[in-house]
């Protein structure tokens, strides 16, 4: 570290804090603040941790001027700050010296406690940093879980002894990693801790951190709660944390559990049938092999759907779409059919009609045809337009771009993966007119937060984790 930086202790910060504007629509606030900036050069004959460092595990020590350790077959952390500290940008250089794999990591850890207890977040970044998780946010939920609520690539890989800057800012619920100076992955969704201390991390290599800084920055001035109403609980195809996937089994686990909705995937088999099924393919979830649409309604019919989940569901069959929407109708729980393939509208509606449910169900589709196609059929029925893709831009700029595409379908409704979701880009569409379904959320406290944002609807596998 230079002199320079040693002797830099304030430095003024440029920091951005969300203000709800008359309960309708949020304003960036940017003011000048000063910022303490906290240092750590490790010094040359320095054998031990910094004073206020806590060893979790692996083993750490200072050798050279650095802070090194040798964790090749299991994870190490070390923590160290107040778990008060709520918001702050910190900075380290690292180096992988040895690695078991491509895939082991080190990361910066934030919103920590002191002796490793979960929930905590981190971002780690693996030596291969050009896989698809190259980069992550990742919260440790549990001992042995994870939560990956943002992925990148880089379009480097990190070299054994090459040293690169890893940058992590937490302000409120959001979070931006940064490599090498650049932005790599970033998350609306750090909300499991308000405030946490920092840690260092490591899994199967042997690492070393130097120049590790903190800057803290102001408090959050204003609530991410746009929300406190009603939020719809879908069951992602059926309740399939517990029952195997779109089977009746599934569906009636759902209703019981109180759920607001059911989901469930169709394609059309040989012959014409719509039945449920997810993939192309029954390989994954039957006992049988091949394309849905080469097989007979006899055939499906005749394949177990169950006994891949558990014991107690061997001779599930494979469900027509109409028997499906007959268990769920007049439940309560809503019908909503995500169509997998074009070409099948028509059959779909002409279901629906049959039972007299155009009231009650909804249809979901990634196509912006089958969409546009259940629309002009049946105005009646509702659509959401379904999408899962980065956004570029401001929320603003972001809200346009969905609208736009909403518009082109006919769709009110969008039904968006919920890593692509911040409050302000609910707000944006909300005053577009566009209602905001979200899937596939496992986890109660994502939960309470998008439903505090102003989600109409969250998609689960555990519907039990959030109440009607």
């Amino acid at each position: 570290m230079t002199q320079a930086n040693l002797g830099m202790v304030r430095s003024v910060a440029l920091v951005g804090l969300l203000a709800l504007a008359n309960g309708t629509s949020f304003a960036q606030i940017t003011t000048p603040q000063v910022a303490e900036r906290q240092w750590e050069d490790f010094s040359r004959v320095q054998k031990t941790l910094p004073e206020g460092w806590s060893v979790i595990s692996g083993d750490w020590r200072v050798d050279q001027g650095v802070l090194v350790v040798d964790s090749l077959n299991s994870e190490a952390y070390v923590t160290f700050g107040e778990t008060s500290w709520q918001n702050y940008e910190v900075e380290a250089s690292v180096t992988f010296r040895e690695v078991r794999n491509p895939s082991r990591w080190l990361s910066v850890l934030i919103r920590a406690t002191r002796d490793g207890t979960t929930p905590w977040s981190q971002v780690p970044i693996r030596f291969d940093t050009t896989q698809l998780n190259g980069v992550e946010f990742a919260v440790r939920t549990a001992a042995r879980d994870w939560s990956i609520r943002s992925k990148a690539a880089v379009a480097s890989a990190s070299q054994l002894n090459q040293t690169r800057r890893l940058k992590v800012i937490v302000r409120g619920s959001r979070i931006e990693g940064f490599l090498d100076g650049q932005l790599v992955v970033s998350s609306q969704l750090c909300v499991d801790r308000p405030t946490g201390c920092i840690g260092l991390g490591v899994s199967g290599c042997v690492a070393a951190f130097d120049d590790v800084s903190v800057r803290h920055l102001p408090p959050s001035q204003a609530s991410l709660i746009v929300s406190t109403g009603r939020c719809e609980v879908v069951a992602h195809r059926g309740y399939s944390a517990v029952a195997p996937e779109n089977t009746l089994a599934a569906i009636r686990e759902a209703i019981e559990a109180g759920a607001s909705g059911c989901e469930f995937d169709v394609y059309s088999c040989r012959g014409g049938t719509v039945v449920l099924m997810h993939d192309k393919t029954v390989d994954r979830t039957t006992n049988g092999m091949g394309p849905v649409t080469e097989l007979n309604l006899k055939q499906l019919q005749q394949l177990d759907a169950g006994s891949w989940k558990h014991a107690r569901y061997a001779g599930e069959s494979v469900p027509k779409l109409t028997e499906a929407l007959k268990l769920l109708k007049d439940t309560g729980c809503q019908p909503v059919i995500e169509i997998k393939m074009e070409g099948i509208s028509k059959q779909v509606v002409n279901d629906v009609r049959t039972l007299n449910m155009v009231d009650q169900v909804a249809v979901i589709a990634f196509s912006e045809n089958v969409v546009r196609e259940i629309r002009e059929l049946e105005p009646r029925i509702t659509c959401a337009w379904l999408c899962s893709k980065t956004l570029t831009g401001n929320p603003a700029e972001q809200a346009d771009w969905l609208a736009a595409r909403a518009g082109a379908c006919g769709a009110k409704l969008l039904d968006l993966n919920f890593s692509m979701l911040s409050p302000e880009l609910i707000v944006e569409l909300k005053s577009r007119g566009l209602g905001v379904w979200t899937w596939t959320v496992n986890e109660a406290v994502v939960m309470r937060a998008l439903q505090q944002w102003g989600v109409d609807s969250i998609t689960t596998d555990r519907p039990d984790l959030l109440s009607r």
